[in-house]
């Protein structure tokens, strides 16, 4: 049988074109992330002339496209719980799942995968959101009144690393429970804490680890990112949500190490 490849980065693209920011991350991307195969997680049907000729003026030479059948927001969860996703990656034994209003400001995704997490994603210090999602579900709500939730804040998947083989078992042993829309309320909270409950061999990063692996930051006057601002090294491996939480605060640090100006106003 032949041997798994490590690790490969997976970008979601559902538009023709990104915005000007977005194209400076995607250019960069392709320039961190040259040592391993990039695949584009893309719609049936798209033009993906603009994101081949970006491949291909950073000179990156192992890049391709899944295509799926998806519309909108709702469709992309559904896909993000199915096996049938993760099936289309059984050949590497991680994937990055790295949207465009992510960032990563170092490549080494070696260190992450030998930590052997099932799911790493970042943390989301946005309580509201978090409590949200608990009060969907009358199981959640039941747990975290016994005081067995969350045993770790839930982290965003729109920069994370997933374990395939495991992602793939999970979404098939447990599909008919993800088929409940209502405890589906989206993907990343589904597997960050949901999930956990129900497969206590799931293994998602602490807090303590997954705040170094990347954060979502939801104030630049959070006390806790103080060391960030004047020592590069302090930063997380990378970050969700730039342009929505703490714009001000990330654009200095983008700027720095992709050494090109992004927009003034998010």
């Amino acid at each position: 049988m032949e041997k798994k490849k490590l690790v490969a980065v997976v970008i979601p693209i559902y538009e023709l074109q990104p915005n000007a920011d977005e194209t400076q991350v995607l250019s960069y991307y392709f320039r961190l992330f040259e040592s391993y195969p990039i695949i584009f997680m893309t719609q049936e049907g798209l033009d993906t002339n603009f994101y081949e000729q970006i491949g291909k003026e950073q000179g990156h030479s192992n890049f391709s496209f899944e295509r799926f059948t998806w519309k909108g927001y709702q469709q992309y969860i559904r896909l993000l719980v199915s096996p049938h996703y993760y099936e289309r990656f059984l050949d590497y034994e991680y994937i990055l799942l790295a949207h465009l209003d992510s960032f990563a400001f170092k490549a080494d995704l070696e260190h992450w995968c030998k930590l052997d997490y099932d799911y790493i994603g970042a943390v989301i210090y946005n309580k509201s959101f978090v409590e949200e999602y608990i009060q969907s579900s009358s199981l959640l709500r039941l747990l975290q009144k016994s005081g067995l939730i969350p045993r770790f804040p839930a982290q965003n998947g729109g920069f994370s690393l997933r374990k395939v083989s495991s992602f793939y078992k999970n979404s098939r042993r447990f599909s008919y429970i993800i088929k409940n829309t209502s405890i589906v309320y989206t993907e990343d909270l589904f597997w960050s804490l949901r999930l956990p409950q129900m497969n206590p061999f799931f293994r998602v990063a602490p807090e303590r680890v997954a705040h170094k692996f990347a954060i979502e930051l939801p104030s630049e006057k959070a006390p806790d990112f103080e060391p960030f601002v004047n020592d590069l090294s302090e930063l997380p491996m990378g970050c969700h949500g730039w342009k929505v939480y703490g714009y001000s605060f990330w654009k200095a640090h983008l700027e720095r190490v992709m050494q090109t100006k992004l927009s003034e106003i998010a």
